[in-house]
């Protein structure tokens, strides 16, 4: 399997010790989009957006949710 389906298996196996970062939770919102489903995406993003405290990944966090 390639391609973000296999991706994002591969990152959702990583949940136990990265799901308190906010760049876990990024990158499963990128992959989640790649695969159509938006709604879970910006949760996700959502998700990062509440784990960083850096302007400027606010800034694009608050962006691709209000694009989804």
């Amino acid at each position: 399997m390639a391609g973000p389906q296999a991706a994002l298996s591969a990152v959702d196996e990583l949940a136990e010790p990265l799901s308190g970062h906010h760049l876990w939770h990024a990158t499963r919102a990128e992959l989640l989009r790649d695969l159509g489903h938006a709604d879970d995406a910006r949760a996700a993003d959502a998700r990062a957006l509440e784990l960083t405290a850096n302007p400027a990944e606010q800034s694009l966090l608050r962006q691709r949710i209000n694009w989804a």
